[in-house]
């Protein structure tokens, strides 16, 4: 009796899981299937298929969000780069270094992740404009290094500090200097912690919406996410294009994140069993 009773229960969470699920693929589809249809099927309702399939839409889309891809692309490469190698040289002296007042440092570091966004966004833009940054590729990717090297510093540091201390006396006695120890024996350890952190990082540069619409003015340089706001003015908005640009935009994203997927995992496990 117990069995079976734990055996339904089994199957309401799976069936509560299955519906939520869908629930997370709705808005999903909503999308597609708006990138399909005219300004009168749009009209008509969410819900309402399209009379005849607009692939004129996508023709649209794609011509005017390829300029804004390549902008994006560059600026997600570079911030995920700049994050990389920041957080791996901060992280390794973190971990192995000792000196006088590392713990302190490291958990004002740390803090910064309690500190919400929205917050720090006005301060943020005054410092950039009294640089001269505004409209410019430096002034989103540069943020998003600073922003993407508090948590990867976080995971790092905690990676790099469970690594055995006998791999690194090998290296000292053959006499490898820590920058040597550094790219030869623990980054290449740490491949699915690095993976993780680029994916996270990846994501968070293509997304980003808020920052690049108030410091780029720029059509030659604004983003993919802010660029797909042409087909919006101030008297109406095409939103068959616009869904299908949505839909365009969203698949270096996916394709990013399948090939990298088994690091993301692998990282995600890592960290887990380190910490």
């Amino acid at each position: 009796m117990a069995s079976r009773a734990s055996k339904k229960v089994s199957y309401v969470l799976i069936g509560l899981l299955s519906l939520f699920v869908l629930f997370s693929f709705f808005p999903l589809l909503i999308m597609v299937l708006t990138s399909f249809k005219s300004k009168m099927d749009v009209s008509l309702g969410v819900f309402h298929l399209p009379n005849a399939i607009q692939w004129d839409n996508y023709s649209r889309a794609f011509e005017t969000v390829v300029p804004f891809a390549w902008n994006s692309i560059l600026i997600a490469v570079c911030a995920v780069a700049g994050v990389l190698v920041a957080s791996s040289l901060a992280a390794y002296a973190f971990a192995r270094y000792k000196f006088p007042g590392r713990e302190i440092l490291y958990y004002l570091v740390i803090a910064l992740m309690m500190v919400p966004t929205v917050l720090v966004l006005i301060p943020m833009f005054k410092l950039v404009a009294a640089l001269g940054m505004l409209n410019s590729y430096a002034v989103v990717i540069l943020p998003q290094i600073a922003g993407g090297c508090i948590i990867a510093v976080f995971l790092l540091r905690s990676f790099f500090a469970g690594l055995p201390e006998d791999l690194f006396e090998s290296f000292r006695i053959d006499g490898a200097k820590e920058l040597r120890i550094l790219r030869s024996l623990v980054l290449p350890l740490s491949k699915p912690i690095l993976g993780t952190i680029a994916v996270l990082n990846f994501h968070s540069s293509w997304n980003d919406y808020i920052w690049p619409l108030v410091t780029i003015n720029d059509k030659a340089l604004k983003p993919i996410v802010t660029g797909i706001m042409s087909f919006s003015n101030d008297y109406a908005t095409d939103y068959g294009p616009m869904m299908a640009a949505y839909v365009l935009a969203s698949v270096p994203l996916i394709l990013v994140i399948s090939f990298a997927m088994k690091y993301f995992v692998d990282g995600l496990t890592s960290g887990a069993v380190k910490a």
